[in-house]
C-alpha cells in the first residue's frame, strides 16, 4: 500500500518492564516486539515505515537497519510530540494517509491493519481510530460516544477522566489513521494543557471534530489484539498466546505437535508437512525443518536447517545444516558451522563444530570433531577427538572417504587421513601427519608387565600408612 505511511512509536523506555532493555526490543517468540509490528505492517502491504526512536536507539537501528526511516525524539513529551518528530518525513511521503501505532503491539496483525485501512479509505474519513472493548481498561484512554446515537464524540486520557468516564470499557489502544493532507499542521497545534503536561495525539482528532471533519472510532480489535504487554507477567501471557497461535498454524499446515503446551517454536521457524515435533522441543530463530522429520523430545534447534527425513533426538543443533535422512542423538551437540550431507549418524554425546560431514558418515558416541572435513562413509570410533586448538590457533583435520578411525584416537591437527585408511584404537597421530590412502596406522606404547608387583606395592603403602599414624 504505497498510499499509506506508517509511523511507529518506539522511543519510550517502558519503565514498568523494570529492565535495562528498552521495551520494544523485548522478545516474544524469538523476535523483538518491534520486529513483530514491522513484519505485520509489511505483510499488510505497507512499504513506507517511519520509526520514532529515543531510548537505546542504537539497538533499534542495529536491528532494523535500513529497512525503515527514522525520526528521533530526544525528550519523551507524549504521543503527539513523538509523531511530531516524524513530521518532516511525513511531509515528504507520497501517500495520502498516515497510520500511527505503537512499537509494542505484536498482536495488531496484518488482516486487522488492512481492515482498518479499508474502512478509513472507504469512509473518506479525516481520522479513523481503532478501538476495542476490554474487561479491564486500567489506565488506558477511554472512548467517548453520544449516549443516544453511539456516535464518536471524543476521547479522554485516564488521568483527565471523571469517575464516570473511567467506567467506560471501550479504549483506544494507540492505532489511528489520518488523512495526510494537513496532518502535520494539526501536530504543530498541540498543547500541553492536561494533567500530564504532555502533547497528546488525541488532541489532533479533537481539532478535526470541532472543524466538522469526519472522525470515526471503529471497534474492530479484540481485547487480546488491543492490549500490549506492559510488565513481565503480561509478557509471559503474550508469549504463551503467540506460541499457541504459532503451534496451531503449523498443525493446520500438516505438522504433528504431540503436546503443543510443551513445545516452543519461534515465529520465523518453517516446518514442512508430516514432521513430528515431540514435547520439550525448542525451535528457535530462522530454523527450517523439512518433511517427515522427527524432532525431540527435549531437543533445541537454533538458526539451522534439518532436511527431509532426519531425526534429532534429545540434542542441540546450532547454526548448522543437517542433510536428508540423518540421525542426530541422543545427547549430541552440533555447534555452529556444521554441514552434514545425507544419511549421516551422529550419536550419543558426540560434539561437532565447523565440521563438514560426508554422506553416510557414522560418529556414534563420545567423540569430538572440530574444524574437520569427514569424507563419505567414514567411521569415527568412540572417544575419538580432533585436537584442533593449541591455545592460539585453530587447525584443520581432513579424513578421507571410507576411512576407519578406531576408538580413543587423538588426531592432532593439522592432519590428513587418506581415503580408506585405518587408524588403530588408542593411537595418537600428528600434528602435520599425512596418512596415505589405505594405510594402517598404529601408535601405541609397548605393554609392560611386572608380575607380582601389586602385592609388594600394597605392602609398601601399608607400612607408610602405619608409620604416619604412629608419628
Amino acid at each position: 500500500m504505497s498510499d499509506v505511511t506508517a509511523v511507529l512509536l518506539a522511543a519510550g523506555q517502558g519503565t514498568r518492564m523494570k529492565s535495562d532493555l528498552v521495551k520494544v526490543m523485548h522478545p516474544i517468540a524469538g523476535k523483538p516486539m518491534l520486529g513483530h509490528v514491522v513484519d505485520n505492517l509489511r505483510r499488510a502491504g505497507l512499504e513506507d515505515i517511519i520509526v520514532v526512536v529515543g531510548h537505546q536507539q542504537e539497538r533499534i537501528r542495529a536491528y532494523l537497519g535500513n529497512s525503515v526511516r527514522y525520526a528521533v525524539q530526544e525528550q519523551q513529551l507524549g504521543t503527539g510530540h513523538a509523531v511530531l518528530q516524524a513530521a518532516p518525513l511525513i511531509d515528504e511521503a507520497a501517500g495520502e494517509h498516515v497510520l500511527v501505532l505503537y512499537g509494542d503491539q505484536p498482536f495488531i496483525g496484518p488482516e486487522l491493519i488492512r481492515r482498518l485501512i479499508r474502512a478509513h479509505v472507504e469512509a473518506g474519513a479525516a481520522c479513523t481510530l481503532l478501538t476495542a472493548e476490554v474487561s479491564n481498561p486500567a489506565m488506558l484512554g477511554r472512548i467517548l460516544r453520544d449516549r443516544e446515537t453511539g456516535a464518536f464524540v471524543g476521547s479522554v486520557e485516564y488521568k483527565d477522566a471523571t469517575p464516570e468516564q473511567r467506567q467506560i470499557r471501550e479504549i483506544w489502544p494507540g492505532v489511528v489513521m489520518f488523512r495526510r493532507e494537513g496532518f502535520t499542521g494539526l501536530l504543530r497545534r498541540l498543547d500541553r494543557n492536561n494533567a500530564q503536561g504532555e502533547y497528546y495525539l488525541p488532541q489532533a482528532w479533537e481539532f478535526l471534530l470541532r472543524a466538522g471533519e469526519k472522525v470515526q472510532a471503529l471497534p474492530l480489535a479484540t481485547e487480546e489484539e488491543a492490549l500490549a504487554p506492559n510488565d513481565r507477567v503480561q509478557m509471559a501471557q503474550a508469549e504463551a498466546r503467540l506460541r499457541r497461535m504459532i503451534n496451531e498454524r503449523h498443525m493446520l499446515n500438516g505438522v504433528t505437535i504431540i503436546n503443543p503446551d510443551a513445545t516452543y517454536i519461534d515465529e520465523e521457524v518453517e516446518i514442512e508437512r508430516d514432521t513430528v515435533i515431540w514435547p520439550f522441543t525448542f525451535l528457535r530463530g530462522k530454523t527450517r525443518i523439512g518433511r517427515n522429520c522427527q524432532i525431540g523430545p527435549m531437543s533445541t534447534v537454533v538458526d539451522s536447517t534439518i532436511d527431509d527425513g532426519s531425526t534429532v533426538m534429545q540434542s542441540v543443533v546450532e547454526e548448522s545444516y543437517v542433510g536428508p535422512n540423518c540421525r542426530i542423538g541422543p545427547m549430541a551437540h552440533l555447534r555452529p558451522g556444521c554441514y552434514l550431507e545425507g544419511e549421516a549418524e551422529i550419536g550419543n554425546y558426540a560434539e561437532l563444530k565447523k565440521a563438514k560431514v560426508g554422506r553416510g558418515v557414522k560418529c556414534h558416541h563420545h567423540s569430538y570433531l572440530g574444524d574437520a572435513t569427514i569424507g563419505a562413509r567414514a567411521n569415527i570410533g568412540a572417544g575419538t577427538i580432533t585436537a584442533n586448538y593449541n591455545g592460539i590457533e585453530k587447525f584443520h583435520t581432513e579424513i578421507g572417504a571410507g576411512a576407519f578411525i578406531g576408538t580413543n584416537v587423538n588426531l592432532i591437527a593439522p592432519i590428513t587421513v587418506g581415503e580408506g585408511a585405518l587408524v588403530a584404537a588408542g593411537s595418537t597421530v600428528g600434528p602435520r601427519a599425512q596418512i596415505p590412502a589405505d594405510a594402517l596406522v598404529v601408535e601405541r606404547a609397548p605393554v609392560v608387565v611386572k608380575e607380582g608387583r601389586v602385592a609388594r606395592m600394597k605392602e609398601a603403602w601399608r607400612k607408610r600408612k602405619e608409620n604416619r599414624e604412629g608419628v
